[in-house]
C-alpha cells in the first residue's frame, strides 16, 4: 500500500471518528445557538421568603425563614418518604452565610443556552430530569434530579427550579422550570445540590445565631459536669472572673460537630457529663455528651455524641408550619431535633474546658 493511500485512509477514519462525536453529544449541547441572560429567583422575593423546598428523589428537604426575638434565621428538615409519618427526622439550624449565598447565586444574572424545546419524558429522563411519574431515567443513580421550590408565606409558589445531569464536561449543568425548555448554564450550583441536612446545618456544637451571640464577649459563663472514670464527678463554673474564661470560651465556641445525628442515636448511651453555657442575654444551651461509637478492632470509644439543648433569647418558641406532598408538619425550635458525633480529638478538647 502506498504511502499517499495509507494517509488518505487514515485521513477519512479520523472524519469518522469526528462525525461519531458529534452525533454522541448531539442532544446533550445547545443545537439553536440561542441564549437568555436571566435570574432563577426575583429579587423583589428574598425579603418575603418562607421556606425553601429542595427534593431528591425521595429525600425532601424544608428551610424555613423565621423570626426568633426579632432576628430572622432558617430552621431546616429533612425527612424521606419512609419517616413521614414517624419521629425519625433532623429539625437544626441552618448555616446562615451558606443560605445567603445561595439565594445570591439563585438571584445572579446569567447567561442560559437553549438546548431543547421537548417536554416528553423520554427526553427529560434524557437530560437527567424527574419524570411526572417521579422517577428519573434508567440507571437513575447517574442522575441529578434535583427540585427546588421557592415559596412565600401564604405557600405560593414564586420560582421553581430543576436541575438535571451535568453535560459531558462537567462544568455546566441542564436546568429548567415545570414550563420552560431545557437550557444549559455554569454549573456553580452544586454546593446547594444536596438534601444532605449537614450540607446546609450550622455545623458549630455552640449555635450562635440561635442564642443571638457573636462571640466570647457575650457569653456570661461556663456551667461544666463530667463523669470521670479515675477522678468521679467534676464539676466547675467558670465565669469572667476566672482569667482563663475568654479564652476557653472562645475554645468552646470553635468546636465543631463531624457529622449529624438524631438524637435518639443516644439513647441507652453511657452519658460522660453535660456543658451549659450561659449569655448576657438570658438565653443558654446545655451539650449533653454521651460515648458514641465503639470500634471493632481494639473495642474503644472511637467516637463521641453532643446532643444541644437550645433555651432561647426570651424562652419563647416558633411554631413551623409546612405542607410538604399534602401531609403537614409542625414543631418547635425548643424541640429541635438534632446532635453531633465528634471525634475523641473534639471530646478531648471539651475535658481540657474543666482543667486549671
Amino acid at each position: 500500500m502506498s504511502e499517499k493511500k495509507y494517509l488518505g485512509i487514515l485521513a477519512g477514519a479520523c472524519g469518522v471518528l469526528a462525525i461519531l462525536c458529534v452525533v454522541a453529544f448531539t442532544g446533550k449541547q445547545s443545537l439553536s445557538g440561542k441564549t437568555i441572560d436571566t435570574v432563577l429567583l426575583n429579587e423583589k422575593y428574598s425579603s418575603q421568603l418562607a421556606c425553601v423546598e429542595v427534593v431528591h428523589h425521595d429525600t425532601f428537604l424544608t428551610l424555613y425563614k423565621k423570626e426568633l426575638s426579632g432576628k430572622s434565621l432558617w430552621i431546616g428538615f429533612t425527612a424521606d418518604e419512609s419517616t413521614f409519618n414517624t419521629s425519625s427526622h433532623l429539625v437544626f439550624p441552618v448555616d446562615s452565610t451558606r443560605m445567603e449565598e445561595f439565594l445570591a447565586a439563585m438571584m445572579q444574572l446569567r447567561s442560559l443556552s437553549l438546548v431543547s424545546q421537548k417536554q416528553d419524558q423520554s427526553t427529560l429522563a434524557s437530560f437527567g430530569f424527574v419524570t411526572e411519574h417521579g422517577h428519573t431515567a434508567e440507571n437513575s443513580h447517574l442522575h441529578e434530579g434535583y427540585d427546588f421550590r421557592f415559596q412565600l408565606q401564604d405557600g405560593s409558589v414564586v420560582s421553581q427550579v430543576l436541575f438535571g445531569d451535568k453535560n459531558y464536561s462537567g462544568y455546566r449543568v441542564y436546568l429548567k422550570t415545570p414550563e420552560s425548555p431545557i437550557y444549559l448554564g455554569a454549573d456553580d450550583f452544586y454546593p446547594w445540590r444536596s438534601v444532605s441536612a449537614k450540607s446546609w446545618a450550622e455545623m458549630d456544637l455552640v449555635s450562635r445565631q440561635l442564642l443571638g451571640i457573636r462571640g466570647e464577649k457575650d457569653v456570661q459563663g461556663l456551667e461544666i459536669t463530667l463523669h470521670n472514670h479515675e477522678e468521679g464527678r467534676v464539676h466547675k463554673n467558670i465565669t469572667p472572673t476566672n482569667g482563663d474564661f475568654s479564652s476557653k470560651v472562645s475554645r468552646l465556641l470553635s468546636l465543631r460537630g463531624g457529622s449529624l445525628i438524631e438524637p435518639s442515636v443516644a439513647l441507652g448511651k453511657n452519658q460522660l457529663g453535660e456543658i451549659t453555657l450561659y449569655t448576657g442575654r438570658g438565653s443558654r444551651v446545655v451539650l449533653q455528651i454521651f460515648e458514641g461509637s465503639i470500634s471493632q478492632l481494639d473495642q474503644e470509644v472511637s467516637s463521641y455524641y453532643v446532643i444541644p439543648q437550645i433555651h432561647s433569647l426570651d424562652g419563647s418558641s416558633v411554631n413551623l408550619q409546612s405542607e410538604v406532598d399534602g401531609r403537614n408538619y409542625g414543631f418547635e425550635i425548643s424541640g429541635l431535633n438534632y446532635g453531633f458525633e465528634i471525634s475523641p480529638w473534639t471530646w478531648e478538647s471539651l475535658q481540657a474546658l474543666a482543667q486549671d
